[in-house]
This record gives structure tokens, C-alpha cells and sequence, in this order.
């Protein structure tokens, strides 16, 4: 103020205030009151003091100030605010004389203004959501008002809802599309990006006024790198973001002059593009960004090749069955190709489409119609009736399972009714006979034995042979329909029956081996020793010392190496019980599921890169065949460990299993993977078997960065339609889970779950079955019925001896009543010997 420009900034300030917030209707009156009061106090400064004569330069002075504060009122009485009849009265008194026509025209103008957006004032003052209340404001302004009325209530609004994108996308596009003005957007986008980095539409619209007023590529650049450093929610942000920059780069190429260089930098950006995009999840899924590069290198570029690689790779991408990519894949072939591209690409499409298989048959037609010759249209004709019918045969075959899955629902329904109304109609006494009738079904119900089976607490479910199995919990139909066999079947003969009576003669089983009643040497007979035949060199009698060349076994009933069965434990060099010590055990890798036709050259050449090679012991038959395993051993352990890394990798086409060489009997049995819930790591099954590795890795690295892929495969190295996909944190894993689960990869939908694996261990009350075992029910205790018991009768308790003591043999019967004279503590009652198992078989005492 005391400066020589002091008062002429201050009006600059106060100027820009009004600018700003001066059609505020609820604040802007006291900005030009306070306007009014600084322009007041000049004047009194101007004034002479009192008992003086005003100069010349005084009065000039005066009269300029008065005017100036004269033309603040009409400005301030023009505005619609609050106490502005006030502002009016004041302005009568300072003027001391007659209000000008037109000042009163125009505050009456905005008086009356002032009464319809009074409401508006009101609701923001009492209602909560003002969003809501300013959106209807502005409408109305913007229908009613000024530019400078629809920007200051546009900057109220901001004020009280800076977090909401939707607002300041609002208020940049009125910028954009009324004023056009980039001294005026440029700064508002600035403001809208910090306040709402998130919001790629701000972004996108950030870039494009700075395209429109010509700003540098560098600048462009460097807000095309903040925005994609804000780290947005959805990938369709950051697709927005790299579409609006890639079409920047392609309008700023100037192809009627020398561009290699420009063209230079759109490839290498919208290349950075896709791969970005690859790691994010949702970021492309329909490959937009990828059809775009085709047009350019189609269209302006003539490489129409490179259009079909991309367009390739697209539809390599879980598209395949999609009509639409199709559709559009066949316009650009349609737009920059030839007709021998668009024939070939029509007849996949036709064998590859599943939703919507019309829209490419019409299509494949009218191609023929427009390009094509008489034979080419009816070749096509033929090819597309002969696939509609295929898929009118699917449908039709879907349609009748579906319905006969309703119908079966239905009749289930309706059964289960009939059965409710019949056991809810019966009264005390006729349960009470039902159940009479029940406890004799031995004797008067025949039973087909396929159709008798048990529930899982083990009780029989009788069923009729035109019925399906019930169940336990129907208790009063079960009897019911019992009662109705029983009619049904009364007088004839049960084979059961006599099965069960056969099977209650107790019959002592014969003891192993036996082929036959012979008469058997007395008890304790040894048999007559027989002299050798000349020339034997085995054991003699009396000799105990062991014959040359004994290693620790007896010779006798040894087989000889080549005859020696294989059992679990049989690899001896792998129990560390051959030829090789334990110091060269820890330096030997063990390498099994070997092909047959893998020699030592090929295991030299697929582990000589885990270090050097000392020997390798391919195990082979008497033959010289390859058995599949082998022992490969290195100079220190160092090598055993990274040759490990080499576990389940094909070789040949077959996985080959790397362990390390030691004895399995101190050896805990160790699984390679997690068999817990792993959150990060997802479940694949249902693949097609011709599914590749790098094709998996390539669905699935869309939603989020892949840690390992890892295809199931069989011994022989056949994919079993099983993966794991294990992503780098579980986020992406979870949303791989939901955009990937039940996609269509060809003709196979896959299932896609996070990993979780069964307890491997079975439990103890669990069946576990094995090859031709057949179904087995079980017992309360445990144990299969179909099981046979090792155990010889006769060495049964005395009270199960007892029970049966009338179908018991003579010799069963004394052997058990020995066995229960014996006393708890006896020694032989804690074990007996070969020798008397025989003469209790035998009958002899």
C-alpha cells in the first residue's frame, strides 16, 4: 500500500477476487463490500481537510474516485446475491440523489433472477447430498445463465467435492466444450489430476488439451508417465491411458513427409503397450490395442503380414470360439487382404465358432456370393450346412438332457410327495402291522441280489426291481413298499434263503496246499534221511561251516538273480546296499522314469551341465535293455543339488524323476509340492490335452505377473488336462480366478479354483480300494465283508468256540478247549511253532 504501485495491485487482487468468487451468491457480497470500503477510504484520502479550499488536482481526484465507487455499485447491483436490496438502499444513500433508470433496470433484472435460484441456495444450505443439489444447479444455469455464472458454481462445487471424479469430468468438458479455451482447461486438468489421480477419463482428457494446444511431445510425455505411475484399480484404466497416447503418436506422424523416425516411436510404444498390458489383469481382453496396430500397419504401412500376426496372436488368446473377433478379424482381412486369406479364415472361423455360428455362415455366403465362382459357392454352401448341422445335432442332444434332467426332477418330486401323503395317512395300528410284517420279510419277500445294498450306517435298503434305491430317511415309504412285495412275491421259493443256511454249517478250511484226503504219516515221523547221489556238493551232515563263497545267506531256496521277483525296496544301489559305499552315496544322483531308448550319452548330455560327470550306471536287464533308471555320479554334493533342480523335466517326452541316491529306509517320504491351501497357486483341470505350456502361461499372465506354470502329465510324459498357475500375490490370483473360471479354451470349458489339495493320508474307518477289488461294504468295525480272514478258525476264542461247539469238528473242538485251559500267563499261549499249527490241522494231539 505504501509502495508507488501499492494501490494499483491491491485493485489487481481485488479484481481477481471478483473474477473469481464475485458471483458467489451466498459469499460475494462482502468481497465487493470490502472492495467498496478500500475504494472509501481513498476517497476520504482525496478529500481537502476541513476549513480548506479543494485544488484543482482534488477535485480531479475526486471525481475520479467517486465514479470508480459508482461503478462498483452498478457492477454489485447487477449480480443476483444475498442481501442485495441492502447493497441497493446503501447505494441510495451514498449516492444522495435520483437512482439512474437503467442501475434500477438491472437490479430489478437481478433481483428477479435472484428469486429463482434462491431454492437452490436453500437446499445447499439444508440438505446433505449436495452433489445431487449442485448438478440440478448447474443444469439450470447453464440453461439460464452465463459462462461466468456456470464456472463459478462449477468451482463451488469442486470446493465441497474434490474427491469425485464425475465432477471434475464435468466441469473440464464444459471447459472443452464451450470455451475451448487451454489458458483456462490447462490449469482446471491440473487441479483435477492431483485431486483425483485415479480417474484415467481426467487423464485421457488431460492429454488431449494439451494435444490441442500444441504443447511439446515432452510434455505429453511426462503426463503420459505420471498417470501410468498412479497405479489405477481396473485395467481398462491403463488401457485408456495407452490408447489416447498411441493415437497422439499416430497423429502426430506426418506420412507425406519423412517419418521413419516417428514411425520408429509409435511401434516401439505401442509394442511397450501390449507388453505392459500382458502383466495386468483385464488390461486388453478383447486386444483392441493389438487390432489398432494392425489397421495402422495395414492401412498407412502396406505390411498387411504383420496385421495378420497380430490379429493371430489375438485369437490364440481364449477368442477362438467368439463369432464377434472373428467378424472382425474377417473385416480387416476384408479391407486390406486378398480372397484367398478371406476363404481360409472363414473356414476356421466355421469350425471354430460356438455362440453365435449364424452370423459367420451368412457372412461366409455373401463372401462366396460377391467374390467367389459357382463351384467355391457350393463347395462353401455345403461346408456350412454340414456344420449347422452338427450344431443343431448338439443342440438338440443338450435340449433332450436338459429336459429329461427336468423331467427326472419333476418325477422325483412328485414320488416323494406320493410317499409323504401315503405315510402321513396311516394310523398307529397299521404302523405297528407294517412293522410286524417287516420282521418276517426273510419268509415271505423275494429280493434280487443286485438290488440289495447298504446305506452308509450299514443297514439294508430293500428296493423293487422297477424302483430306485430309497434311502434311510424315507422310513415310512421303505415299509410300505415293502409290504407291497410282500404281496407281490408271496409262494415263491427264496435262493438267499438256502445261501444263508448253507453258509451257517461251520466248515474247517483246509490248511495250504492241501489237494486232497491223504493218509499222512503217525505223528511226530520225520521220514527216513536219503543219501546223496554221488557227485553232490551240498550241505553234509554234521558240516556247519558256510560253502565257499557264502555272503551271509543260506543257499537253500535261493533263486537265482535273473528269477529274484522285484519288490518296493529292490533298489539296492538306490538303499545304498550295492557296490557303492556311503562316500560316493551323497555325490550320486538317482534318475528314474528313464525312456527305453535313453543311452548314457543322452543322460551325459542332459546332466553334464550341472558339472562334470564321473560315471554313469545305466541299470539294464539280462537282455542289455534299459530298465529306466540310472545312477550318475559327480565330484562333490554341489552338483547332486543343482542336478535336482532337473526333477520332473522332460527328456524324451517323459518326466524324469532327480533324487538324491540314499537309503530309503532312513529316508522320510517327502512330496516336492504343498499339499495345503496355497492362495496364490490356482487349479486348472479340463484342458484340452494339446494345451501348451507357453499358451497357459499366455491366458493366464493377463491377470497379473506369473510366478511358474506347471502342466500335469502322466509317467509316460501324456498331459492329464491338469495345471498350476501360481501368481506372485494372492490379489491376482483371486481375480484370475473369477475371469478365468469357465472359459472356453476349443471345445473344452475349463475349471479354475485356488489350490487346495485332498489329505493324502486316507483315514482310518476309510475304504481304500485297489485294482479288481470290486465294491467292498463295511462292517461296524471296519472291516470289508468280501474279506477273507487269515487266521485259522480253530484258534478262535473258547466263547466263539463254544457258540458253534454243535457244527464244530471233533478236532476243532478239543484244540480250543486246550486253548482255554491254558492258562493267561503260559508261554504257550503266547506263541506256538510250525509244528503244532500242523498237528492241530491234523487232528492229532
Amino acid at each position: 500500500m505504501a509502495s508507488q504501485d501499492g494501490v494499483i495491485k491491491i485493485r489487481e487482487v481485488f479484481e481477481k477476487a471478483l473474477s473469481s468468487a464475485g458471483l458467489h451468491v451466498a459469499q460475494g457480497s462482502s468481497l465487493w463490500e470490502a472492495y467498496r470500503e478500500f475504494e472509501n477510504a481513498i476517497l476520504m484520502g482525496v478529500m481537502p481537510a476541513p476549513g480548506q479550499v479543494a485544488t484543482k488536482q482534488q477535485e480531479d481526484d475526486f471525481d475520479v474516485q467517486h465514479k470508480r465507487i459508482m461503478a462498483l455499485f452498478k457492477r454489485q447491483l447487477s449480480v443476483p446475491l444475498n442481501d442485495m436490496e441492502e447493497s441497493f438502499t446503501e447505494y441510495k444513500e451514498w449516492l444522495q440523489g435520483e437512482i439512474d433508470s437503467q442501475i434500477k433496470q438491472q437490479f430489478h433484472k437481478a433481483l428477479e433472477y435472484y428469486k429463482k435460484i434462491q431454492p437452490y441456495e436453500k437446499d445447499l444450505l439444508t440438505k446433505e447430498d449436495k452433489k445431487e443439489v449442485y448438478t440440478s444447479y448447474i443444469d439450470y444455469e447453464i440453461s439460464h445463465g452465463t459462462a461466468a455464472r456456470v464456472i463459478c458454481l462449477y468451482e463451488r462445487s469442486v470446493q465441497e467435492n474434490c474427491l469425485e471424479p464425475e465432477v471434475w469430468i464435468n466441469y473440464t468438458q464444459y471447459l472443452d466444450a464451450k470455451l475451448r479455451d487451454e489458458t483456462l482447461s490447462i490449469p482446471v486438468f491440473e487441479r483435477s489430476v492431483r485431486n483425483c489421480p485415479w480417474c484415467s477419463q481426467l487423464w485421457s482428457d488431460y492429454l488431449l488439451t494439451l494435444e490441442r494446444a500444441k504443447k511439446s511431445h515432452q510434455t505429453i510425455k511426462g503426463t503420459v508417465d505420471r498417470a501410468l505411475s498412479c497405479g489405477f484399480a481396473e485395467g481398462g484404466s491403463y488401457l485408456q491411458i495407452w490408447t489416447t497416447y498411441c493415437d497422439y503418436l499416430r497423429r502426430w506422424i506426418r506420412w507425406d513427409e519423412d517419418h521413419e523416425e516417428q514411425l520408429t516411436l509409435f511401434r516401439a510404444n505401442i509394442e511397450k503397450a501390449v507388453e505392459h498390458l500382458y502383466t495386468i489383469p483385464d488390461g486388453d481382453p478383447t486386444g483392441s490395442l493389438r487390432q489398432f496396430w494392425a489397421n495402422i500397419e495395414a492401412k498407412y504401412c502396406k505390411n498387411v503380414t504383420k496385421g495378420r500376426e497380430l490379429w493371430n496372436e489375438i485369437m490364440t488368446e481364449g477368442h477362438g470360439n467368439e463369432a464377434a473377433m472373428w467378424l472382425n478379424f474377417y473385416h480387416f482381412e476384408r479391407c486390406y487382404g486378398d480372397n484367398k486369406h478371406c476363404r481360409k479364415l472363414l473356414q476356421r472361423a466355421l469350425n471354430s465358432v460356438s455362440d453365435w455360428p449364424e452370423s459367420i455362415v451368412d457372412a461366409f455366403i455373401n463372401f462366396e456370393r460377391e467374390e467367389g465362382d459357382l463351384e467355391q459357392y457350393e463347395s462353401a454352401l455345403a461346408k456350412c450346412n454340414a456344420q449347422m448341422d452338427r450344431i443343431k445335432e448338439r443342440r438338440k442332444q443338450a435340449a433332450e438332457k436338459e429336459e429329461g434332467e427336468k423331467s427326472k426332477f419333476q418325477k422325483g418330486g412328485k414320488k416323494q410327495q406320493k410317499t409323504f401323503d401315503k405315510g402321513h395317512h396311516t394310523d398307529k395300528g397299521h404302523h405297528s402291522d407294517k412293522k410286524q410284517q417287516f420282521s418276517k420279510k426273510d419268509k415271505n419277500t423275494k429280493f434280487d441280489k443286485r438290488q440289495n445294498s447298504s446305506n452308509d450306517s450299514g443297514e439294508k435298503v430293500f428296493v423293487k426291481p422297477y424302483q430306485k434305491k430309497e434311502t434311510k430317511s424315507d422310513d415310512t415309504s421303505e415299509r410300505i413298499s415293502l409290504d407291497e412285495d410282500q404281496k407281490a412275491s408271496n409262494g415263491l421259493k427264496r435262493k438267499a434263503e438256502d445261501d444263508q443256511s448253507s453258509e451257517s454249517v461251520f466248515k474247517v478250511p483246509p490248511p495250504p496246499g492241501f489237494k486232497g484226503q491223504k493218509s499222512g504219516p503217525p505223528p511226530g515221523y520225520k521220514g527216513k534221511k536219503s543219501e546223496p547221489p554221488p557227485g553232490f556238493k551240498g550241505h553234509k551232515a554234521g558240516v556247519t561251516e558256510p560253502p565257499p563263497g557264502f555272503k551271509g545267506k543260506s543257499s537253500e531256496g535261493e533263486e537265482p538273480p535273473a528269477k529274484v521277483q522285484k519288490t518296493d525296496g529292490d533298489d539296492r544301489l538306490h538303499e545304498g546296499q550295492g557296490d557303492m559305499g556311503p562316500d560316493k552315496s551323497s555325490c550320486t544322483a538317482f534318475v528314474s522314469n528313464l525312456a527305453y531308448d535313453v543311452d548314457e550319452d543322452n543322460i551325459k548330455d542332459t546332466f553334464s551341465q550341472f558339472g562334470e560327470i564321473k560315471e554313469i550306471r545305466l541299470i539294464k536287464n539280462f537282455k542289455g535293455r534299459s530298465k529306466g533308471y540310472a545312477y550318475i555320479e559327480f565330484p562333490d554334493e554341489l552338483c547332486v543339488i543343482e542336478a535336482l533342480k532337473f526333477d520332473r523335466t522332460p527328456l524324451d517326452g517323459r518326466p524324469v524323476y532327480v533324487s538324491r541316491c540314499e537309503d530309503k529306509s532312513f529316508r522320510k517320504p517327502q512330496f516336492k509340492f504343498a499339499t495345503e491351501l496355497e492362495k496364490n497357486k490356482l487349479f486348472i483341470k479340463g484342458l484340452p490335452f494339446t494345451c501348451t505350456k507357453e499358451a497357459l502361461s499366455n491366458i493366464f499372465s493377463q491377470h497379473g505377473k506369473l510366478k511358474d506354470v506347471r502342466l500335469v502329465t502322466y509317467r509316460s510324459g501324456a498331459p492329464k488336462g491338469l495345471a498350476y498357475v501360481e501368481y506372485e500375490n494372492e490379489t491376482e490370483a483371486t481375480q484370475a480366478v473369477m475371469k478365468t473360471d469357465g472359459l472356453a479354451i476349443g471345445e473344452h470349458t475349463i475349471s479354475v479354483a485356488i489350490s487346495c489339495p485332498p489329505d493324502r493320508r486316507p483315514q482310518k474307518d476309510q475304504f481304500v480300494p485297489s485294482l479288481g477289488s470290486g465294491k467292498k461294504e463295511t462292517e461296524v468295525r471296519g472291516k470289508a465283508r468280501t474279506q477273507v480272514s487269515l487266521l485259522p478258525r480253530a484258534l478262535k476264542t473258547a466263547g466263539a468256540a463254544s457258540s458253534n461247539e454243535k457244527s464244530l469238528s471233533k478236532s476243532s473242538s478239543s484244540s480250543a478247549a486246550a486253548a482255554a485251559n491254558e492258562k493267561p500267563g503260559s508261554k504257550e499261549q503266547s506263541g506256538k511253532s510250525n509244528d503244532d499249527f500242523r498237528k492241530m490241522l491234523l487232528g492229532n494231539k
